[in-house]
């Protein structure tokens, strides 16, 4: 049936209009309402200028992108009563314009009877004592009982569950006050939301027109959802993180954010690929819902980013518990199908309303400024937000700054520190490491450059810049004086994934004419690096070209018996910790004692580093540890006082006693 011959069967006064509120048809009774609106003294066509208002085109466009279900608008006629006008989609070109009959008296007539049965809105009428006088067969539906169990029944009785909600304030107001009120309600014996208009009676009572919106309302739960959720793990994003602390701060409502980052997720991802790191985010979200109150907000800002909102202000203590109560949560690893066990724990930084600020993105600089404070410290406590730390990030990021400008301009320099073999006092190698001198900052530690150049994603510069300025150098050193000892580089994991770089330093160690069994790379501890099949691949194909590989700071990372037995890997340096404990605690030293005792019974070189003094090479000489590095044999060298020394001694390879 087409539209025109639909609106004529409608008995209410209707238009049909286009998606901009313009009027494309009417049927007789919307010409015969005319004369029953109040225009105070103008034409009846003043309605049809309402519809081509600007405010009724903008509720109309919103109807048409399927944002709004309807639109509502109330209006007196000449007789003083309320009518309600009422806009809806009635096809993918039109909407349907009603006008609602107004019911003021109370009495319904015959041909009031025919309109309200006929209408798609639920209408009952109430009088003065809250008695039901008429419900229309829509009604019935909608409230689930029979007409003939409400008519002279106390409405109140009927339905006791409205009672101390909207339907009470608005209908109360409506009869006491004799204004129309339009609202919507919850109401729970039904599982319905309602949209209501309730009109007061001139001789006392209310009509009421109401409608199912359970549809529009899981239509607007599906849209606030979509906006304030984060597709890949369900929880509350940046939005309603944001939204939430606001609302906390417009009622001077106290309250504590713990910023969560994962440390070395980057790794993961480029090891495992995105799919396992998308899949780890999703885990570690539900491990933190599962184990935190449902008071408290967990929402993840995007990457490897979560925010935790307590809505109180903890004090310093119960920071660090509650901080150290989510830490713990990581202390087990993450199961992964088909992949192996994943370890990975957080930074976490805190910062607090009203102490550290009333500005919700104040509060989460000063959380994330902790979190880094928290990340450069290996903390593993939650770290609170201080005014000083603004001091250290903006050293950082000085150093950012300074550490791509130097690199560009190759201002960094080398030291090398030898390795040797204890037993004959032999040079067996050197280590290179990276020195620089600010002229503000003064001299910077590599602790403190080298995390700012992973997390910049200046380490592969860096490293290229390092191999190639030594390799050369090396070079010159190994034609002039013969040394067949190793020149030892560390090297970040990461970049064992990065086909360029390793072809790069196949290429670098081609063209300085270095033998590949005088190169050594050493790599820190990392489970992810030991267990990820292509970089284990890498260093295999390397290993066959003939260099050598170290594993670094031995014993203060993740290596297990499995992981050496499996990795192919020529040495262990045991980490300075280690050498330390020799004559100063027994337990130190049966551990280091069981270390070196591990790399010799898996036919692994060892050796320690930081070796100080005499006890400590005799100790370890004694328990077969003999590659040493440390000052009681050499300090790290610059280039002038390498060429001096090789000048002297290593043609002879002699250290001195």
């Amino acid at each position: 049936m087409d539209e025109k011959n639909l609106i004529k069967l409608l008995r209410l006064p209707a238009a049909i209009l286009d998606e901009n509120g313009n009027i494309r048809l009417t049927n007789p009774a919307w010409e015969q309402f005319g004369p029953m609106v109040d225009h105070g003294g103008k034409e009846f066509n003043e309605l049809n200028k309402f519809i081509l208002s600007p405010q009724i085109k903008k509720e109309c466009q919103k109807i048409w992108r399927g944002k709004k279900g309807s639109f509502e608008y109330d209006f007196r006629t000449l007789s003083r009563s309320y009518c309600q006008l009422t806009i809806s989609k009635c096809s993918d070109q039109r909407m349907l314009f009603q006008i609602l009959p107004s019911i003021d008296s109370g009495v319904i007539t015959e041909n009031a009877v025919d309109v309200l049965e006929s209408m798609i809105e639920a209408f009952f009428s109430l009088d003065e004592n809250w008695c039901f006088t008429y419900v229309n067969h829509e009604a019935e539906k909608v409230l689930f009982k029979k007409r003939e169990e409400l008519i002279g029944q106390n409405m109140w009785m009927m339905f006791p569950d409205a009672w101390g909600t909207n339907f009470e304030e608005h209908y109360f107001k409506t009869m006491n006050e004799q204004v129309p009120t339009q609202f919507e309600e919850y109401y729970a014996p039904n599982k319905s939301w309602f949209s209501v208009h309730a009109y007061p009676n001139s001789k006392g009572g209310l009509s009421v027109y109401f409608r199912n919106i359970n549809e529009q309302k899981e239509l607007e739960h599906s849209l606030w959802k979509s906006a304030n959720s984060d597709h890949l793990t369900g929880l509350p994003n940046r939005r309603f993180a944001y939204e939430s602390m606001q609302n906390y701060i417009d009622n001077q409502q106290a309250f504590t954010i713990f910023f969560l980052d994962l440390n070395q997720f980057k790794i993961i991802n480029d090891l495992y690929g995105h799919d396992v790191g998308d899949r780890l985010i999703r885990k570690i979200g539900l491990r933190l819902q599962k184990n935190l109150p449902d008071e408290l907000t967990i929402s993840r800002l995007g990457g490897d980013e979560y925010l935790i909102i307590v809505p109180e202000e903890l004090g310093k203590s119960e920071v660090h518990e509650f901080g150290n109560r989510v830490i713990a949560m990581f202390s087990q690893s993450f199961i992964l199908q088909d992949r192996p066990e994943i370890h990975i724990d957080p930074s976490v930084g805190v910062s607090q309303f009203p102490k550290d600020g009333n500005l919700v993105d104040t509060l989460i600089d000063k959380a994330d400024i902790a979190m880094y404070e928290a990340k450069k410290k290996q903390s593993a406590k939650a770290v609170l937000y201080d005014p000083v730390m603004h001091e250290s990030v903006s050293r950082d990021l000085i150093i950012q700054q300074e550490l791509k400008r130097v690199i560009e301009r190759g201002e960094l320099e080398f030291v090398y520190q030898p390795q040797i073999d204890a037993t004959r006092n032999w040079i067996t190698g050197v280590e290179v490491l990276t020195r620089w001198t600010h002229p503000v900052l003064g001299r910077v530690s590599p602790a403190e450059f080298i995390p700012i150049a992973e997390t910049s994603g200046m380490m592969e510069k860096l490293t290229r810049y390092q191999l190639e300025w030594c390799l050369r150098k090396f070079s010159e050193w190994k034609q002039q004086y013969s040394f067949e000892g190793v020149i030892a580089f560390n090297i970040s994991s990461g970049l064992f994934r990065n086909k360029n770089f390793i072809a790069f330093l196949e290429e670098a160690v081609f063209e300085y004419q270095i033998p590949f069994n005088q190169i050594e790379l050493e790599i820190t501890e990392n489970i992810q690096l030991f267990s990820h099949r292509e970089s284990v691949q890498t260093l295999e194909r390397l290993r066959e070209m003939g260099m050598r590989v170290a594993i670094d700071d031995f014993g203060t990372g993740y290596s297990t018996l499995s992981y050496l037995n499996q990795f192919p890997v020529d040495k262990i340096k045991i980490d300075k910790h280690f050498t330390d404990q020799i004559m100063v605690d027994e337990k130190g030293e049966a551990i280091l004692v069981s270390i070196v005792k591990l790399a010799n019974s898996l036919n692994l070189d060892v050796l320690a580093e930081g070796v100080e003094t005499s006890e400590q090479r005799d100790f370890l000489l004694m328990n077969g540890c003999d590659d040493m590095q440390g000052y009681h044999f050499f300090k790290p060298m610059t280039l002038e006082e390498c060429k001096e020394f090789y000048h002297e001694r290593v043609l002879k390879q002699r250290v001195p006693e």
